[in-house]
């Protein structure tokens, strides 16, 4: 092998990406490199700069403008109902005021109608309206003696003058006065309030007009 002595393309530093000067292709790669660094600097200087310029945007230039935020517009509001100033017919009294249907007295109070009903006679009505002069038969229902004339006494006592005793034809509990007319039934009250009986009935199937009937429960 032919040696040839070292010149200036020899003495290359090691681990440099050069490949000698006389090579085009060399030279192109080693351009390229430098070439990639810096484009890569310029790329992020340009984007520092935008972030900048977008942080001051929102930050800082609002507060130089104003700093005030935008008020809201308030609604339309309804105008208001303007308050009626006509005022409502009082009601009459006439209107307001029942009226009477009944006559009125000199006072002005509504008389009340009466009423329909017609109570029988009390006690005393019966006593007043007693004929004490009629036939009235008094019986002994019960099984104890003496009851008939006992009751003849108490009726004697109060006024009636025609009594006859007799005894009942089967004995009963309780004591009952019975009349046949309607007329009769003022003496039959009258009778049965004298002797305490409170039991008064109309029938047809007694002896006489009136007939008193003492049962087990009589207590002269």
């Amino acid at each position: 092998m032919t040696n040839y002595p070292r010149d200036e393309f020899d003495r290359v530093p090691e681990f440099s990406n050069r490949n000698g000067a006389h090579r085009a292709a060399g030279w192109a790669a080693s351009a390229a490199s430098a070439g990639g660094g810096s484009g890569l600097r310029w790329l992020m200087i340009t984007g520092a700069f935008a972030l900048f310029v977008g942080l001051f945007s929102f930050l800082l230039l609002p507060g130089m403008l104003g700093g005030q935020d935008p008020q809201p517009i308030p609604p339309a509001t309804a105008p208001s109902a303007t308050p009626s100033t006509t005022k409502k017919p009082a009601p009459t009294k006439a209107s307001t005021e029942p009226k009477a249907t009944g006559s009125t007295g000199a006072t002005g109070a509504v008389e009340l109608p009466e009423s329909t009903s017609n109570p029988g006679p009390t006690a005393t009505d019966a006593e007043a309206l007693a004929n004490k002069a009629a036939k009235i038969g008094i019986y002994n229902g019960s099984t104890r003696g003496g009851l008939a004339g006992t009751g003849t006494r108490t009726l004697n006592g109060a006024g009636f003058t025609q009594v006859s005793a007799g005894n009942w034809t089967k004995k009963v509990t309780y004591s009952t006065v019975y009349y046949r007319q309607a007329s009769s039934k003022s003496t039959a009250e009258a009778a049965a309030e004298a002797l305490g009986i409170t039991s008064v009935m109309q029938s047809t199937n007694i002896p006489g007009e009136i007939a008193v009937v003492l049962g087990r429960n009589f207590n002269p």
